[in-house]
């Protein structure tokens, strides 16, 4: 009589099918999304003075980010892409600094070529376009398209400095 073959509990953590869900997730309410929100929150209070709602600014940062992450995450799987940092191998201050920039505005596709970070871009501003929409006194379209861009340059300079730090790796 044969036996039954022995059957393997599941693995729980992240394989190659679900990563792009634990990244999602990841993004949408890992620590660094809580630290931009909450910290987010809490400089705009302090910068406004005391008349601001900090839980009103805490959850309208929240829902910029819900949708942000979504689009991007949704339109990097249609397209094809990978939504995660990778980290550089390679030594000297030129090379890591390229490296910084070519991951803040580029995405992998499957196959390993690079492509213009669409989703990521597309995020960024449904997510700023649609807080302004939301807000009694949002920004208008230049102020989001202005904030928007310039979100860019410091994710660029934070890339720079976790590739010249070796933090987050």
């Amino acid at each position: 009589m044969a036996q039954a073959p022995a059957v393997q509990a599941p693995v729980i953590g992240v394989t190659p099918q679900n990563a792009r869900i634990h990244n999602y997730l990841n993004d949408l309410a890992g620590p660094p999304t809580f630290i931009r929100v909450i910290g987010g929150g809490v400089f705009s209070h302090l910068r406004d003075g005391e008349g601001g709602n900090l839980g009103g600014e805490i959850a309208s940062r929240a829902g910029q980010m819900a949708i942000e992450v979504s689009v991007q995450h949704g339109l990097a799987a249609v397209m094809q892409q990978s939504t995660e940092y990778q980290p550089c191998d390679c030594r000297g201050f030129g090379n890591k600094v390229e490296h910084a920039l070519l991951e803040t505005f580029t995405d992998r596709r499957a196959d390993g070529t690079r492509a213009i970070a669409v989703p990521r871009m597309a995020g960024a501003y449904a997510g700023r376009f649609a807080r302004a929409a939301w807000e009694r006194d949002g920004a208008g379209a230049q102020d989001v398209l202005l904030g928007t861009t310039l979100s860019f340059g410091l994710t660029a300079v934070f890339n720079t400095a976790r590739e010249l730090t070796g933090v987050g790796r």
